[in-house]
């Protein structure tokens, strides 16, 4: 598998299988359940290209009772099936379910053939599996070879994602990598986009919020945010975790004021210390409260 990264030593778990490269018949392979892919997705670009090349670069399989269980290569397999192909190339090797499962989830990372949502899946599923080695982001993002960031914002998006669709059934809000300008109007979020509302969630102005409502306004937010540019939607997520009760379109119109209003302020070393804490209090931005304080100022005096 080009680019994969070797796996952590955890010690030869079966010494006389080494892998070895074989032509096996394309029935006897059956996709395994520590293949992270729910999904092919669609094939049909590489199915012209193998029907012109043949599979360039081999599956990877492990023996399974007389049969071959798919670690990587979902898409390939798919589209040889599509094509009639009775054989694949496939590297066989005797793997233990947590290395399948690495082996597939970096693989797939890397090819960029993989959505957050099956990530997730599968780092949960790795957690299970061996919580000494995977129980903590810093370790997880360790063997995926990525930042903690990276993880954290998979983790926590997904599972705002999840918390949403749970608790409000008429949403049809998911998450991908990059979503189309097209799947995005249709209520599906950019993980970046997942990101910021599930930081919004953590704010303790909307976790003061009943479960069942929070769950709604966190919906209508991201059907607010989700066609939105990243700049332009963390500037509408901030103004929501400012005043979550706010009818949505209130707080996006006071996020577009904001934006066509940027004021360049020399503060009072205080002031600038209070707008600090206390946007670390609500877990939103300096710019954010200095808005809200100016614009509170400007009600109660009549100006506004």
């Amino acid at each position: 598998m080009s680019g994969s990264k070797p796996l952590p030593d955890r010690g030869n778990r079966d010494p006389e299988r080494a892998p070895v490269l074989l032509q096996i018949e394309t029935s006897k392979v059956f996709v395994s359940g520590v293949n992270v892919r729910r999904s092919p997705g669609e094939v049909g670009e590489l199915m012209q290209s193998i029907g012109e090349q043949g599979i360039l670069e081999p599956l990877l399989v492990r023996p399974a009772d007389g049969r071959y269980e798919l670690i990587v290569g979902s898409r390939r397999f798919e589209a040889a099936k599509r094509l009639g192909m009775d054989k694949v190339p496939a590297v066989v090797k005797s793997l233990a379910d947590e290395d399948a499962l690495i082996i597939s989830l970096v693989e797939n990372i890397q090819r960029r053939d993989v959505e957050p949502e099956e990530e997730y899946e599968a780092l949960m599923k790795l957690k299970r599996l061996n919580p000494a080695l995977y129980s903590t982001t810093d370790q997880l993002a360790r063997v995926l070879g990525k930042s903690r960031q990276y993880v954290e914002d998979r983790i926590a998006g997904v599972q705002t994602v999840k918390m949403i669709r749970r608790s409000t059934k008429e949403s049809s809000i998911a998450v991908k990598q990059s979503p189309s300008m097209e799947e995005r109007r249709e209520g599906v979020l950019p993980i970046k986009h997942a990101a910021f509302l599930a930081r919004a969630e953590e704010a303790p102005t909307v976790q003061r919020l009943p479960e069942e409502k929070r769950a709604k306004k966190l919906s209508a937010l991201a059907d607010t945010i989700a066609e939105l540019p990243r700049p332009e939607a963390k500037r509408v997520v901030d103004r929501f975790v400012l005043a979550p009760q706010k009818p949505m379109e209130e707080i996006k119109k006071e996020a577009e004021t904001l934006r066509a209003a940027k004021l360049e302020l020399l503060l009072d070393p205080r002031v600038a210390d209070g707008l600090r804490r206390a946007a670390e209090e609500r877990k939103t931005t300096v710019e954010a409260i200095a808005s809200l304080a100016i614009h509170s100022w400007l009600r109660q005096n009549k100006y506004s």
